[in-house]
């Protein structure tokens, strides 16, 4: 897992290098001005342009992906995203791995706790479970960006 700020990034090129990519797409292009839904500006990551309201946490499933990695990036709005870097012992409740590359958890135990606001953003790699869309202090309308790309690709 990464977590930082878009205006406050200490050297780039730290991080593997579509990640690098991605992080210079996000800071260097009007992406509050695109359409909602998927884009493809690379060929190794899509970008996602959401609008939606966060949830209460013990209403949101955290999910976990076994080839892609997620990158959260906050445009307006509060949000809170709970993570775990180490494996669960939760089981699956609801996996579409074949599919969409993504199973669903109605628990998690011992989860981090990561307040975005507008410029944050964290990363989940392959197998790192994240609950994202919670409420930070209250229910808030956000609009977000949701990277992808394949953990096999970040170094492409």
């Amino acid at each position: 897992m990464i977590y930082g700020n878009i205006q406050t990034l200490s050297d780039e090129r730290l991080y593997p290098v579509a990640i690098q990519r991605a992080l210079k797409y996000l800071a260097e292009t009007d992406v509050a001005a695109l359409e909602f839904g998927v884009h493809e500006p690379d060929d190794v990551f899509s970008v996602q342009v959401i609008d939606l309201t966060t949830k209460e946490r013990s209403t949101t499933k955290a999910e976990i992906h076994r080839e892609k990695l997620d990158l959260h990036f906050s445009l307006t709005g509060e949000e809170t995203v709970y993570g775990r870097v180490a494996p669960t012992d939760q089981p699956e409740t609801d996996e579409q791995f074949a599919e969409l590359d993504i199973g669903f958890f109605d628990m998690m135990d011992e989860e981090l706790e990561l307040r975005l606001n507008v410029g944050d953003f964290v990363i989940f790699f392959p197998g790192e479970v994240h609950r994202p869309g919670c409420q930070k202090d209250k229910l808030s309308a956000i609009k977000k960006i949701v990277v992808k790309m394949r953990g096999a690709d970040v170094n492409r």
